[in-house]
């Protein structure tokens, strides 16, 4: 009988295991909440989770088409009961915490029965869950709903409304007059739990902040020099995305068009500078409409005190497949750069998963400086620059 090698009996059992270990590895499947966990805390984050295991960029982009057509219906058509099921559709495609904190907006408009404002308050705790922010506004919300369900609702308590104001306004929110002025909230300031909180709350900090505070306060702070660069153009979606209740401080915010044609979300990016006189922030637009190679527009705006647009440039973008532009702010002085992104295969035949960048070519470069009033004043700008620039009108 003819023995076989150590040699190869230990080769056949190495191929061996590592087929087997192999066979287990497997990527874990994403699985979408059901109609009866909408709600659930544990389930949401669960799916958030293994979401980053699977492979979601499509599913993503499909929940937030639904959440701008449900945004449209809302905020355009003003149809706030019609929203609130589309809301509903792009949670249970991907669960997102702006999503949970505009579906709790809608249903807190609607007010089509009790059933409506609980689960108003159901989407707020799960967008505050989510760490949503700014947090105050969420707090907030949950005030107003709690002190509608007060009529109706023996076991909803004033100590439930009061509880969440303190914590909005522990949170930074202390626009008192706003909160006069809100039909959901007006009540509460004529009793006596409303006044004792707001002795509290005011005598550990005399400053109080409007809404541009909160607003401002959103964004990372960022040293100078601050760059976006051909790596990070498009990687805008894993920010804080920025509430529609701060549409007042993005002038395209106001103006998207929510369509069937295009559609844009926005997102904090950066605090580069606040002095006395300005606040310079930077936040990105993302069309959500397009499948692949999603167009970004990343612009710059000072801002005065009371949260007026000064100036606004386009910082940076991703404008189509080929025309990018990159910028960097560096002691106030901000460099802009458009090129035109070159690949090595044809992008008519070839599908950007499976292609790729063969170089960048330079087109132009144009030098600007943010003065002390927060103005944006050209120091160099050629001709074939393709420039964007507002004004704030006097």
């Amino acid at each position: 009988m003819r023995t076989i090698p150590l040699w190869l009996l230990m080769a056949v059992l190495a191929v061996s295991c590592s087929q087997t270990e192999k066979n287990y590895i497997a990527r874990v499947k994403y699985q979408k909440l059901t109609e009866s966990e909408i709600f659930n805390k544990e389930m949401v984050y669960d799916v958030i989770f293994d979401s980053r295991e699977s492979g979601t960029d499509s599913i993503k982009n499909q929940s937030r088409q639904l959440f701008l057509k449900a945004i449209d219906t809302y905020k355009n058509k003003k149809d706030p009961q019609s929203a609130v099921s589309v809301f509903r559709q792009s949670i249970l495609t991907y669960p997102d915490a702006k999503t949970y904190y505009e579906l709790g907006n809608a249903l807190l408009d609607a007010k089509s029965s009790t059933a409506s404002v609980k689960d108003a308050v159901e989407a707020f705790e799960v967008a505050k869950y989510l760490n949503f922010q700014p947090a105050s506004i969420v707090y907030y919300k949950l005030a107003a709903a709690n002190n509608i369900l007060l009529k109706s609702d023996e076991t909803i308590g004033i100590y439930n409304v009061v509880y969440n104001l303190e914590n909005a306004f522990n949170s930074g929110f202390s626009d008192t007059s706003l909160l006069l002025k809100d039909q959901n909230l007006r009540s509460i300031a004529a009793t006596a739990e409303y006044k004792e909180m707001l002795s509290r709350v005011l005598t550990k900090d005399g400053k109080a902040e409007n809404v541009f505070d909160l607003y401002k306060k959103s964004f990372e702070v960022y040293q100078q020099p601050y760059a976006i660069t051909f790596q990070n153009l498009d990687d805008m979606r894993n920010k804080q995305s920025i509430s529609y209740d701060f549409a007042r401080f993005i002038p395209e915010m106001q103006n998207t068009s929510f369509g069937r044609d295009v559609s844009h979300d926005f997102f904090y990016i950066a605090k580069v500078a606040e002095t006395p006189a300005y606040t310079a922030l930077i936040y990105s637009s993302i069309s959500f409409w397009e499948s692949e190679m999603q167009p970004v527009i990343t612009r710059l705006s000072t801002y005065d005190n009371e949260g007026n647009i000064i100036a606004t440039k386009v910082f940076a973008g991703q404008f189509s497949a080929e025309k990018v532009k990159v910028g960097t702010i560096k002691n106030n002085e901000i460099v802009l750069q458009d090129y035109k992104r070159i690949w090595k295969q044809s992008i008519d035949k070839v599908p950007f998963d499976e292609n790729e960048v063969d170089k960048y070519e330079l087109l132009a470069t144009a030098t600007f400086r943010l003065n002390d009033n927060g103005e944006i004043v050209e120091l160099s700008v050629p001709a074939n620059y393709s420039d964007s620039v507002v004004f704030a009108k006097n």
